[in-house]
Order: C-alpha cells, then structure tokens, then sequence
C-alpha cells in the first residue's frame, strides 16, 4: 500500500485533467494541423492542375464528405424508425382526424354565420349614418380642378 500525503492526492485529480487535455485536445489538433500542412506541401509540389484537382478531390471526401456521413447517419436512422411509427399510428389516427375535420367544418360555418350578421349591421348602420356623411365633409378645402394641360 501506497502512503500519500493529502497534496499529493490533490493533484492527482490535475494530472488527470492534463492528461484528458492533451488526448482529447490537443493531439486531434495537432494530428489535424500537421495532415493541413502536409496537403498543403503537396499541392506546391505538385506541377499539374489535374493532380492538384485529384489531390483536393480526394481531401474533400476524406475530410469533409465522410465526417458529414458519419454524422447524419444517427439523423437517418431516427428518420427511419419515425416513419414506421408512423405508418403504424395512421390508421389509428384516422377517426380522430375525421371528428376534428367535422368539427372544424361546423365552426366554419358558425363564423361565417356571425359575419354574415356583422356584415349585415354594418351595411344597415352605414346606411343610417349616410346623410351624416356630407356633414363630414362641409369645412373641407374644395377639391382642386384637374387643369387641361395642352401637350406639345
């Protein structure tokens, strides 16, 4: 059995945090720093624009086109095994979408009853208020008359 003293068991935690530090950090940045510097020595080495295009092709699939793959496919599964749930829940979902689809309906036309009668009350008050109307407009300026304008 080991004898540690109370400071060295408080930095044990530490050494650990560096070390998950270094492996999930900086080694990935640094294996990626040095692949970006590698592609980047061999495209200035190389003398054709075909090899050039090649060479990106190939580094566009590798670093962009594989990691986008790997990080849709849980995105597809989940996909998929909503679309058998709901093909399993459409029958099921049938009856209730046809009472709301009647339901709907009928306050359809109890709106359109309400508004036929606003409509009416409308028209009716609109037609009560009409001779009010020229009194409205007594102090206006008059109305300025188009003058005829002889085209050259």
């Amino acid at each position: 059995m080991r004898d540690e003293s109370p400071a060295q068991r408080h930095l044990e935690p530490g050494r650990a945090e560096r070390r998950g530090l270094r492996v999930n950090v900086l080694l990935p940045f640094t294996l990626v720093l040095a692949a970006v510097i590698a592609i980047i020595g061999a495209i200035l080495s190389l003398r054709s624009p075909a090899q050039v295009a090649l060479l990106s092709d190939s580094m566009l699939t590798v670093l962009v086109l594989c990691p986008l793959a790997l990080c849709m496919f849980p995105l597809v599964i989940l996909s998929l095994v909503l679309l058998s749930l709901m093909s399993r829940w459409h029958p099921r979902s049938r009856s209730p979408l046809r009472r709301l689809e009647a339901w709907t309906a009928s306050m359809e036309q109890n709106v359109e009853g309400w508004l036929a009668n606003v409509d009416e009350r409308v028209l009716d008050w609109a037609v009560r208020l009409a001779p009010f109307r020229e009194l409205l407009t007594t102090f206006d300026a008059p109305a300025a008359e188009p003058k005829d304008e002889e085209i050259e």
